[in-house]
């Protein structure tokens, strides 16, 4: 249920692919109204007999096959993930592709390079049965364009995505060459990280160059294409290389040290028992707790405090609560990546730890265990 609450809140949940969830995240109607009004005109050339209604249905269903292309693609990964124990949480289609989300990190380099190199390897694939039947005369003209487009999309992406630099899956193959020669993943992942930085600006420089070397200016889309892409490469590139010092700092998030106070309060109490309790404490959050004594909900000291002061006594202290969501009460005792898998499980703020005998023990913020595995900046942004 945490699950799928989280899936939800990356978008729309289209459903489970051989057991995996799938997510469209609201940012891919977008790519799809833009593929949909780029693609147009060739539709209209190629089928002018068509309506507008018809020729726009056309061209939206080739940014329909554009993303059953990346979902290929991103289900090659999950699926091999799985395969080499790695079990992928979630797959996103998104604005600009798509992405696998697994519960930890690669373990291994050889896993890391098979889980990689299976992405583009699916494209390549799709490109070639795509090709096969462009060779029959009975083709229509809008079959052998909507086919020709998928040939020419899938080739792309295929030889895109294996060039060596983060966050590409190139990068990721020149990660795990490196990871597997030195015995040091980190030095791995600088390597890659760099060298997208490098590809982040030298793919826009490409793009924008190639028509002015043979005569031309580039025009808008391109412009704009090249942009986007050099942003998102150097964005990936830019997180990949915080990775190592993450990866240094992440035996800190200790569930335990990085607690604050909370005092357990039965929720039948009164908003008056409540406060007491949390001013008797030294001003801890109070957690409220079923009669099985397992924690229910958190008392929102604002809300409390609007309570009159006359009414406190009479008030329950649920009706100033809020209750706790799925997934967001965590034993005590979690360090590091399993503190971290457990935690992204559910999107929220505050989860309630409570020790092996199920008391409550402290409130755990997601901004503490940000500050803790990226920094204090990261914290506060």
């Amino acid at each position: 249920m945490a699950g799928a609450t989280s899936e939800r809140s990356e978008g729309l949940v289209l459903g489970r692919l051989l057991g995996v969830p799938v997510v469209l995240a609201r940012s891919w109607f977008v790519i799809a109204v833009i593929i949909t009004l780029l693609f147009h005109s060739s539709v209209s050339y190629a089928a002018p007999g068509l309506g507008p209604v018809a020729s726009y249905a056309v061209s939206f269903a080739y940014a329909v096959l554009l993303g059953v292309s990346v979902l290929v693609h991103e289900m090659a990964h999950a699926l091999v993930a799985r395969a080499v124990g790695l079990p992928p949480t979630r797959v996103v289609l998104t604005l600009m592709g798509g992405h696998t989300q697994f519960e930890r990190e690669m373990p291994s380099p050889w896993r890391s390079f098979a889980v990689a190199v299976v992405g583009p390897l699916a494209n390549g694939l799709l490109a070639l049965l795509a090709y096969l039947p462009l060779h029959s005369q009975a083709l229509p003209p809008l079959a052998s364009l909507l086919l020709t487009a998928t040939v020419l999309t899938n080739a792309f992406v295929a030889v895109f995505n294996v060039l060596p630099g983060l966050p590409l899956d190139g990068g990721r193959l020149l990660e795990a060459a490196v990871w597997r020669l030195s015995g040091d993943r980190d030095r791995g992942t600088v390597a890659a990280g760099w060298t997208g930085r490098v590809l982040a600006v030298g793919v826009p420089v490409v793009a924008l160059g190639w028509p002015l070397v043979h005569g031309g200016r580039p025009d808008i889309v391109t412009v704009v294409w090249a942009g986007a892409v050099g942003a998102v490469l150097w964005t990936g590139a830019g997180a990949a290389l915080a990775g190592p010092a993450v990866r240094r700092r992440l035996p800190r998030a200790r569930a335990r040290e990085l607690a604050r106070p909370a005092v357990a309060v039965p929720a039948d109490a009164s908003v008056a028992d409540a406060l007491a309790a949390a001013q008797a404490s030294g001003g801890a959050r109070v957690v409220l707790t079923a009669p099985d004594g397992r924690p229910a909900g958190l008392l929102d000291p604002g809300a409390a405090q609007a309570v009159p002061p006359e009414r406190r006594p009479a008030v329950p202290a649920t009706a100033a609560a809020t209750a706790l969501l799925p997934g967001t009460v965590l034993p005590d005792h979690l360090v590091g990546p399993e503190l971290i898998t457990a935690m992204s499980r559910q999107s929220s703020e505050e989860w309630v730890l409570v020790d092996p005998g199920g008391r409550v023990v402290g409130l755990l913020l997601a901004r503490d265990v940000t500050a803790a595995v990226l920094g204090p900046r990261a914290a506060r942004r």
